[in-house]
């Protein structure tokens, strides 16, 4: 998987069932290294344990774990490396997660990918 013009962090995990921790602790702490406030912590372990559960699930030996950000956004994308048909109800989970963008998921000749793209932006509160 090839992203150019941007920051960007990657690392190869063994798909074991505490695969999404490890993920989630790197991801945070490259995002905070970053210089962002938001998406806060919990929201970034939500899309990132839905990820990562999604590539698991897929029953690899190995995924990989891609962030990059551009113009106030984030990119998180799982591989799984299997070619797994994809599994669309993971969508729902992480169109739910606040701050999300879009999100999908597809086949490619790496694997299959499942991806969110997250605001880095304050969310909003409404007034009563």
């Amino acid at each position: 998987m090839a992203i150019k013009d941007r920051r960007a962090a990657n690392w190869a995990l063994t798909a074991y069932p505490w695969t999404a921790a490890q993920a989630v602790r790197k991801v945070t702490e490259t995002v905070r290294a970053w210089g962002y406030e938001h998406p806060k912590d919990d929201v970034l372990e939500q899309t990132v344990r839905l990820l990562v559960d999604a590539a698991t699930a897929d029953e690899g030996r190995r995924i990989s774990v891609h962030l990059a950000d551009q113009n106030g956004m984030l990119l998180a994308v799982v591989l799984s490396h299997t070619h797994t048909g994809p599994d669309e109800t993971v969508l729902t989970n992480l169109a739910a997660v606040p701050g999300t963008a879009s999100c999908g998921t597809d086949t490619s000749d790496e694997g299959r990918r499942v991806w969110a793209v997250l605001s880095t932006e304050r969310p909003r509160t409404t007034a009563a």
